[in-house]
């Protein structure tokens, strides 16, 4: 397999884990399904995973498509990913009041005596992710702009 097959197979990993995964922890008690949560709160968490979904499907539509331009698969499905992943570094700064943690308040979790969100350390492992596929790509691009063009 090539850097971009290669490339491709990660995003598309990417894609769709957001989505499983999306689905596996939210749709829980402790989430959606939490009886404390306003309905209309439930309503927009649900929409928020149904948009996930679609997108990310049309992310790996696009990435698996015969194309005479691949890097604009490479570039939307790195910004879908992007897009959902990087907020959770930077929400709780713009949302005065949201927190990262969705269980018991008093039990946040604690790593090496400072607090760890897992959902932080999973949105990092997806952001690492993609930027390897984009890294990958890129090679692809620079060892092909060497070869001579057969326009």
């Amino acid at each position: 397999m090539n850097r971009m097959g290669l490339g491709r197979l990660i995003l598309t990993g990417v894609l769709l884990m957001q989505s499983v995964v999306g689905f596996a922890l939210d749709w829980s008690g402790n989430h959606l399904l939490n009886p404390l949560w306003h309905p209309h709160a439930r309503f927009h968490g649900a929409l928020l995973l149904f948009l996930l979904t679609g997108v990310s499907l049309m992310g790996i539509w696009l990435l698996w498509r015969q194309s005479k331009e691949p890097e604009i698969a490479i570039v939307v499905a790195a910004i879908i990913s992007l897009s959902f992943w990087t907020p959770f570094f930077y929400i709780t700064f713009l949302l005065p009041g949201a927190t990262l943690w969705a269980g018991d308040p008093a039990r946040v979790p604690h790593l090496g005596g400072s607090v760890f969100y897992p959902n932080v350390a999973v949105a990092g492992l997806f952001l690492a992710l993609t930027a390897a596929a984009c890294l990958l790509y890129a090679g692809t691009r620079s060892s092909a702009s060497k070869q001579p063009s057969l326009r």
